[in-house]
């Protein structure tokens, strides 16, 4: 333990005390945020960068004055040529990485928030120089870095992430790579803290391995500079000569390259510093400075600072040789301090509030020369680099200077006082109620009379978390290259056959979800043929995948037939007994996830609608759209602050809530098609009145129709028609659960027959179709009147199962989408294209008029009981209905206004489908 403590000082530049001999030693690794002072090995290909860009050239500048411990060194090695960025380009690096985190910053703070004036202040970098510590500091309060960060990022720079290739192919050494240690705390005690380098450099930093290594380091290190050199050379020759050609050309005051490439002799080596090699932060230092210093904080992190380099005279007098070694990260104040004026930090430069950077450079002769201590030559390079940007430059010097720094004490007050305004309940009165979205989506209450949020809520599913999100990936990717149903819905001449097939088939399944996700489960599975080991796994696995499909109807289109039909056998009383276990599990309902957690309070809440409700454009104004946006924000942190207990966190609460607007959104998206045709049919056309040329009657035998009905007829039954696909799509999560409860049934099974549309799993569905009578009932009765068939197709050829009904009814948006669609955007394109308004005059007679045809031959041929061979399955049954309408797609490019489709983008009324 004191060889390691020793080893461990030889690279501590800070000079910490070397811990006792007894000191303990122990294996547990320890937390990150218990070394408030510890120091790191930098990179060996960066460290030598460094101490060659930066104290060499240095001392050329200072009449080529040596340093300690390579004075015999450089004086015997070869001349160095250094190529470095210009002024201009080192300070655009470092104000580069500013923007950036505020960019972060800004983007991840709620909108609300970016609009307060006492936000602003955090827009604008700050600048402060220092002539008699000779330091230029940049400051920013954007996202800040945590300790991790400064260590993974800053300590290993470009060039080490190189990985130094040359190098590594001379090197013999063949133990394994190992962690970085050597974190020396202030305290006198060691602690070796393995900082996450995977994939970076290949070179050794254990202490250890140094200390074997010790005799021969000078001379492997010299050798492999000299191969390094030799290679740079061989390959970049022309390159590197034209490079320094352009420095030469520069008039960059920091750079001492100003000669061209007929300068370099064969024997000088030419170090690149700049950012391409080692990366914009460390090429600034190499352009600027000789040493830097990082004060950064996070928001779920302490304030710590970086350091690495020269930063005091005394240091460049005696530590030159090895300030280049290794960098230090110490956390100056206690876990937990707030960054405040109190607290110490009350300097123009100074971090306070809850993030920000402060960068702080000790600029080289060649800077200071070049005037780069006077803010007044800084104004206009760094106004140059920021003229793109959205933020602003400050400079200590700037009158406006002591505002800046009372910004921060301003924002927290400012912050807090929003914060309770925002967590008020009363604020929330009078705006509960608030109408959100579209007056045609939420202002239905009969809808709402029976379809309240909670009971909703028990149909509804929980959003999927990330880690459900990759399970989610895989199951769909194994259903996309699985054939199940080709190989099993076939006939086979024995039914053993078949009972084959299908176990072959899910046991291959099965096996490869587990070989996918644990190889040596996978091998231990397909040995011992015991899937109810992996039972959970598997009902986890196809319950997300499910839970994804009734969130989103239009997407695994193809694979969720798949999954339904491979578990519905592995459920069925034939196979189940041999897999050993049900692959059926429940759905996780936003119901289910609050009852097992005692909030089903939440749901009765007088916000629960504002907090749910999606906030729907349409033509509102901005103003509106903001207040209804901030009303809904109130209202969630109203209702997570409310119900929050032990076993219901804030964040669960926000995840309920947003699933309930998952829903929200769906049926909003789902049902204003449908309401907008309503409004079509309503406005365009009257069961009293009828317009000459546009009467809805349609006679039997007639252009295909197969239902005879005057106009007030036609009229009503294109309406009542409407009004139940509305109805279904309103209902639609809870048709979707009685669905799949009916698929997986294990007491009702199917039957797999011909029905003139290949093999089909023929199976009845009493739970859907109790929940379809339900449905149909309740329009009859808004609707007051009811017009053709009442029978519901479900179990027989005309709608196999209920995977089919489900299926059949998701089409409905993708019928009256396009139509929509055209008609609105008809009279938009009319309006930009005056020729494309002559010649909608020309050819259709104008705008209205080819929208009222459009409108008549829908509601006139959509629904008119055609597209099949016979009355009993077209006609006037609540199943004939779709297909009427199914069939008027088919013929669209037979109408005369299918140009005006095409003109208006219209490409297919299906869509994607995998």
């Amino acid at each position: 333990m004191a060889e390691t403590a020793k080893q461990a000082n030889s690279h501590n530049p800070a000079g910490e005390t070397a811990p006792p001999e007894e000191a303990p030693e122990t294996s547990a690794p320890l937390r990150r945020h218990n070394v408030k002072d510890a120091s790191y090995p930098l990179p060996k290909p960066l460290s030598r960068r460094l101490r060659r860009g930066v104290i060499l050239s240095n001392n050329n500048n200072n009449n080529n004055k040596q340093t300690n411990g390579e004075s015999k060194d450089a004086a015997a090695a070869a001349p160095v040529s250094v190529l470095r960025e210009g002024v201009n380009e080192a300070l655009a690096h470092l104000v580069g990485n500013s923007i950036e985190a505020i960019d972060q910053m800004y983007f991840a703070a709620p909108p609300r928030l970016r609009k307060q004036a006492w936000f602003q202040h955090r827009l604008c970098l700050r600048v402060r120089t220092d002539k008699e510590a000779k330091t230029l500091s940049l400051t920013d309060l954007g996202s800040g870095m945590t300790r991790a960060d400064l260590i993974n990022s800053l300590g290993i720079g470009r060039a080490g992430l190189k990985n130094n290739n040359s190098n590594n192919n001379q090197q013999k050494s063949s133990s394994p790579r190992k962690a970085p240690v050597a974190a020396v705390e202030n305290n006198g005690g060691v602690v070796e803290e393995p900082v996450d380098n995977t994939d970076e450099e290949e070179f050794e930093y254990s202490d250890a391995q140094e200390e074997e290594d010790e005799t021969e380091e000078d001379d492997e290190n010299s050798d492999m500079d000299e191969d390094d050199d030799d290679e740079a050379e061989d390959e970049d020759d022309e390159e590197v000569a034209t490079e320094v050609e352009e420095e030469g050309a520069s008039t960059n005051g920091v750079t001492d390259n100003g000669k061209d490439s007929r300068n370099i002799q064969d024997s000088e080596e030419v170090l690149d510093c700049r950012s391409s090699e080692i990366g914009g932060f460390y090429a600034a230092l190499c352009a600027l400075g000789v040493g830097i210093r990082v004060g950064t904080k996070s928001k779920f992190d302490d304030y710590y600072e970086f350091e690495v380099g020269i930063f005091s005279d005394d240091e460049e007098r005696n530590h030159a040789d090895t300030a280049f070694d290794t960098f230090r990260v110490k956390r100056p104040m206690e876990e937990g301090s707030k960054l405040s004026m109190e607290g110490g930090f009350d300097k123009f430069q100074d971090i306070r509030g809850e993030s920000g950077t402060c960068v702080t450079i000790r600029l080289n002769e060649s800077a200071i020369a070049g005037g780069l201590l006077d803010e007044s030559n800084l104004k206009s390079i760094f106004l140059k680099i920021v003229e793109t940007t959205q933020y602003t430059v400050a400079f200590s010097t700037d009158k406006q200077a002591e505002e800046i720094i009372q910004a921060s004490a301003k924002e927290a007050e400012a912050m807090l006082q929003f914060e309770n305004c925002e967590n008020d309940e009363d604020a929330l009165e009078g705006v509960a109620n608030i109408e959100l979205g579209s007056s045609d989506a939420h202002n239905d209450d009969t809808s709402r009379e029976y379809n309240s949020v909670k009971e909703r809520a028990k149909y509804i599913p929980l959003r999927l978390t990330l880690g459900e999100r990759k399970v989610l990936r895989l199951v769909e990717a194994s259903m996309n290259c699985c054939d199940y149903t080709t190989a099993v819905d076939r006939p086979f001449q024995k039914s053993v056959r078949r009972t084959h097939e299908q176990l072959k088939g899910i046991t291959a399944v099965l096996r490869g979800l587990v070989t996918a996700c644990d190889y040596k489960a996978g091998q231990k599975l397909i040995a011992d043929d015991d899937y109810a080991e992996h039972e959970q796994v598997y009902r986890r696995m196809f319950e997300i995948a499910r839970r994804h499909k009734i969130m989103n109807p239009e997407k695994m289109r193809t694979e969720y037939g798949k999954l339904i039909y491979l578990l519905q056998d592995a459920v069925s009383p034939s196979l189940a007994p041999h897999l050993g276990f049900s692959v059926k599990g429940p759905i996780e309902s936003v119901y289910k996830f609050l009852e097992e957690r005692d909030g089903l309070a939440l749901l009765s809440d007088k916000y629960i609608e504002t907090a749910t409700a999606e906030v729907v454009a349409g033509k509102k104004s901005r103003a509106v759209i903001d207040k209804e946006i901030k009303t809904k924000e109130r209202a969630v942190a109203v209702l997570k602050k409310k119900y929050a207990t032990r076993n219901l966190s804030p964040d669960d609460i926000h995840k309920c809530l947003y699933s309930i607007g998952d829903n929200d959104s769906f049926l909003n998206s789902n049902r204003v098609p449908i309401d907008k045709v309503i409004d079509y049919l309503t406005t365009h056309f009257s069961p009293k009145k009828i317009e000459e040329g546009y009467s809805l009657s349609i006679v039997s035998g007639e252009d295909g129709a197969r239902l005879s009905h005057s106009h007030e007829r036609q009229y009503y039954f294109a309406l009542q028609s409407l009004t139940l696909w509305r109805d279904i799509i309103d209902d639609m999560f809870r048709l979707w659960a009685m669905a799949e409860e009916d698929l997986l049934s294990e007491s009702v099974t199917y039957s797999l027959q011909d029905t003139g549309q290949g093999m089909q799993r023929v199976q009845q569905c009493p739970r859907t179709y109790k929940a379809m009578q339900t449905i149909l009932t309740r329009v009859q009765r808004k609707v007051n009147h009811w017009v053709g068939s009442s029978v519901i197709h479900m179990g027989d050829h005309n709608v196999p199962n209920a995977l089919s009904f489900i299926d059949k009814y998701t089409q409905v948006p993708r019928i009256l989408g396009p139509i929509v669609s055209c008609l609105e955007n008809l009279e938009k394109i009319c309006e930009k294209d005056d020729g494309v308004r002559r010649m909608v005059d020309s050819g259709f007679g104008g705008v209205d008029k080819v929208r009222q045809d459009i409108l008549y031959d829908f509601f006139k041929s959509a629904f008119d009981g055609s597209g099949a061979d016979n009355f009993y399955d077209a006609g006037s049954c609540i199943d004939g209905r779709m297909t009427s309408a199914w069939n008027w797609c088919s013929q669209l490019q037979e109408k005369p206004f299918y140009p005006i489709f095409k003109l208006t983008g219209f490409v297919g009324f299906d869509g994607e489908f995998k």
